[in-house]
């Protein structure tokens, strides 16, 4: 695909195909060689010339999501510098040049980036791009009550980051954050919804996952720290079968297992047991 993109020479299909390139590459923990095709991508790629048509072509900006996978890349080699610094490019330069009314791209080109900036101490951040570049464009165009593919991550999402940047601090919203934690029917997920984006950062049920967590270390629930705890450890230890089941990125596996390792750790702490 991608000699006949190039032998073709048409940017959108060629960055497509290299695009491809990488992330398997990526998948397959060639990390160097896939940061090697995100440097043919920035020679051929013209976001306000080629957006429309790849979206055109693939659904959503495929090209720019490059990007995006590169960030788990750098990651899995410990670049953390690099990371965060095509973090500020993605949120910078490709995302508001993007088509606001496609949430699905936009989703997809800052789930990795919100995650990784949550997880570098800017959670505040995180959450106002998540809110300015997904939430608002959303509702502006579609309504509150408009759907898409991702929407079902957006509420969960909002509050870790919530819950994130205000670990030390009240939070308002604290009643209705536990009251969906301890609701079991709140972790449900479409397959397509973990496996798919699975392959951009953690596994939605790891975000799941991290909610009750959190939750379970503040002092207003203590009454329900068991319950919460067991039930973060149970997500994450399916955001991990499912990360290392379907082959996704290594990111993903190492995330889940990361934090599975936290949660038992205070798990035990708190003399709690499984």
């Amino acid at each position: 695909f991608v000699e006949q993109a190039r032998l073709n020479n048409d940017p959108v299909h060629y960055g497509r195909a290299v695009a491809m390139q990488g992330e398997t590459l990526g998948r397959l923990g060639n990390f160097e060689e896939a940061l090697d095709t995100l440097d043919v991508i920035k020679s051929i790629y013209d976001i306000e010339s080629q957006h429309a048509a790849i979206c055109k072509a693939y659904g959503s900006d495929r090209v720019g999501q490059a990007f995006a996978h590169s960030v788990n890349w750098n990651h899995a080699l410990g670049r953390t510098d690099a990371a965060l610094a095509t973090c500020k490019y993605i949120v910078d330069e490709i995302v508001p040049k993007s088509d606001p009314k496609n949430a699905h791209n936009s989703f997809c080109l800052l789930y990795t980036v919100v995650v990784t900036m949550k997880e570098n101490g800017m959670a505040l951040e995180a959450y106002d791009v998540f809110r300015s570049r997904i939430v608002e464009p959303f509702e502006e165009h579609f309504g509150s009550n408009g759907t898409t593919f991702t929407k079902p991550l957006w509420k969960p999402l909002l509050m870790l980051l919530d819950l994130q940047r205000n670990q030390d601090k009240a939070i308002d919203n604290i009643d209705e954050y536990l009251v969906w934690a301890l609701d079991e029917n709140n972790y449900t997920i479409r397959p397509i919804i973990e496996n798919s984006m699975g392959n951009f950062g953690p596994t939605p049920k790891a975000v799941f996952g991290e909610i009750p967590y959190l939750l379970s270390r503040r002092d207003e629930c203590m009454e329900h720290r068991s319950c919460l705890l067991q039930r973060a450890i149970s997500q994450m230890t399916v955001s991990l079968e499912n990360a290392t089941s379907k082959n996704m990125i290594v990111f993903a596996q190492k995330y889940a297992q990361q934090k599975l390792d936290i949660m038992k750790a205070f798990q035990n702490e708190c003399n709690i047991v499984s």
